[in-house]
């Protein structure tokens, strides 16, 4: 018996400037309430095995919403660093910065 597996429509979150930086759009899965960030480029690091986070609200612009914080907050503490100034066994906020300048898509001048 085949397994009947749903899929999850996908769309593009895309975060706010912020401090004059523009991003890239980040792709997120929404299924009944349920918000699935299918890579680990947004939210704290619980490991370094993280594939995917999830999110469940009551409301969809409230979840949303949170995702905006959550990247904001990533971005303040490690997105304006510049890598020279991470010390270099300062592995998690090496991994952060990482992924947060990947989403980059202008800096302001």
């Amino acid at each position: 018996m085949a397994a009947n597996h749903t899929t999850m429509p996908q769309f593009l979150f895309q975060p706010d400037p912020i401090d004059g930086y523009e991003f890239n759009p980040v792709p997120i899965d929404i299924h009944l309430g349920i918000i699935k960030i299918p890579t680990e480029e947004i939210l704290d690091d619980f490991g370094i095995n993280t594939t995917e986070s999830m999110i469940v609200g009551t409301d969809r612009n409230e979840v949303l919403n949170r995702i905006q914080s959550a990247f904001a907050r990533e971005f303040e503490r490690c997105g304006k660093l510049k890598e020279s100034d991470i010390r270099p066994m300062d592995y998690k906020t090496k991994q952060v910065w990482t992924r947060i300048r990947r989403h980059i898509k202008s800096e302001p001048n």
